[in-house]
């Protein structure tokens, strides 16, 4: 069998390898920085720690991996061509600590919504997390910067000076000329999109390939969002993997100007039976969210049996939990069950008066 050697392929399109790095590791930047607000608002409200299972996306390994390797392709290249590398190293070294400490945060992210919140920790991971995505912003900047063939060279001013040997004629005052030239903008213009038609002709297979895969990671993502995140279930739907869960019916009460609202639900599962972390049922009205209140269920047994604990079996059983709201929304009214790390499931309440 005999191999082509790929330096050549990987010469012609080493521009275009850079701008693929680029996209992707501006994607995972930005998952990042989500991750970093979602943090800071927890320090601020540790209610909102209960939202910490829609951050984990164990996909942003894969991103790591293929950055990873298309730097390392890159390094191998200019090692062949005994060409300065360092900063590959820098980007490897510095993508593989990153992706360690992702795995961290993510382990500690599953255990917030049930564990008791320690600020000091998860203010170091906060900070912790800020000097990794300022390190992703200079690499993405390096990135560009070689996907859009600047000399970095040019940026060396100490060289500058020493070759152009600048004399005093070059401080003398000038006219500056401050109309603009329309036609050479035009030109230019009109240069740019004839070479950048030359451009994709030349690599016409190559940049299709690219948007196709592209566009099919795009579909695939969003069907998959839109399932997991923003699917809109309706009572008397079953929802979950591990705890089957159907709203049956749900009610609001108000007494002493305290309102109140009452979900009936039917729930069931598979193999092992286990309590349910009440906690994963999660009232929203408008933008608030509330956690049921074990307090006050008692006073709603003429609606149904109050989950205290009881063991969830494969017998489906009914059971009801109330909570305390600030204000009525019956419009807006939703639950968040949570099934899992990655499964979240939104159910719209129709409330009747109990």
């Amino acid at each position: 069998m005999v191999l082509r050697r790929p330096y050549a392929f990987l010469i012609k399109y080493f521009r275009l390898i850079h701008l693929v790095i680029t996209a992707i590791l501006t994607y995972l930047a930005i998952k990042n920085r989500s991750i970093y607000y979602f943090l800071n608002s927890v320090i601020e409200t540790s209610t909102n720690r209960y939202e910490a299972l829609e951050y984990v996306s164990y996909g942003s390994f894969l991103i790591i991996i293929l950055a990873i390797v298309l730097c390392f392709i890159i390094f191998w290249l200019l090692r062949y061509k005994d060409k300065p590398r360092r900063i590959y190293i820098f980007i490897i070294v510095g993508y593989i600590i990153i992706g360690i400490f992702i795995l961290l945060l993510f382990n500690y992210m599953r255990t917030i919504t049930s564990n008791v919140l320690d600020l000091k920790t998860i203010r170091l991971y906060r900070d912790i997390l800020l000097i990794t995505i300022a390190f992703q912003y200079l690499v993405i900047l390096i990135m560009a910067i070689r996907a859009l063939g600047f000399d970095i060279k040019r940026f060396d001013f100490n060289r500058d000076i020493q070759e152009l040997n600048a004399e005093a004629s070059d401080s003398e005052e000038i006219e500056i000329n401050t109309q603009i030239n329309t036609t050479n903008i035009t030109r230019s213009i009109n240069k740019q999109q004839r070479e950048f038609t030359y451009y994709f002709k030349e690599h016409k297979i190559y940049i299709v390939t690219i948007l196709v895969v592209i566009a099919i990671i795009l579909i695939y993502k969003g069907y998959g969002l839109y399932n997991d995140k923003l699917k809109i279930y309706r009572e008397k739907d079953y929802v979950g993997e591990y705890n089957i869960l159907k709203v049956v019916d749900s009610y609001y009460h108000t007494a002493n100007n305290t309102n109140y609202v009452i979900v009936s639900f039917d729930i069931y599962k598979y193999g092992k039976s286990e309590r349910l972390n009440i906690s994963n049922l999660e009232l929203q009205v408008g933008r608030k969210k509330y956690l049921p209140d074990k307090t006050i269920c008692s006073k709603f047994n003429n609606l149904g049996n109050c989950y205290k604990k009881q063991y969830i079996t494969s017998d489906e059983t009914n059971y009801i939990v109330a909570y305390a709201v600030d204000k009525l929304n019956i419009q807006r009214a939703y639950i968040r069950y949570i099934d899992s790390y990655d499964k979240i499931y939104k159910i719209k309440l129709v409330m009747k008066e109990a």
